[in-house]
């Protein structure tokens, strides 16, 4: 699932994986210390012409590590709002 996320800058683009209510894997462009605080935004999948529901997210860096030429980082979300829970409904 494609994103964007915030770490002390600008929004970047980002790949999310292993989804869930607290927490998700992303592929980044850049090294994001552990412990980073760390924004990032969802958005469902477009269905039948309907508007995009999205939703932001804090969290915090758990790991990161350097895969090939793309870095991986494991984000923890404190609490699991609402708009993610019905981001996750869409993509089941």
């Amino acid at each position: 699932m494609t994103v964007r996320y915030r770490a002390d800058g600008d929004w970047r683009p980002a790949t999310a994986m292993d989804l869930s209510p607290y927490g998700c894997r992303l592929r980044v462009g850049e090294d994001i210390p552990r412990g980073a605080i760390v924004a990032v935004v969802f958005e469902a999948p477009i269905q039948d012409g309907a508007k995009t529901p999205s939703v932001e997210v804090p969290g915090t860096a758990m790991w990161a590590r350097l895969e090939g030429l793309s870095f991986q980082v494991g984000v923890h979300f404190e609490d699991s709002p609402m708009g993610l829970l019905e981001i996750l409904s869409v993509l089941s």
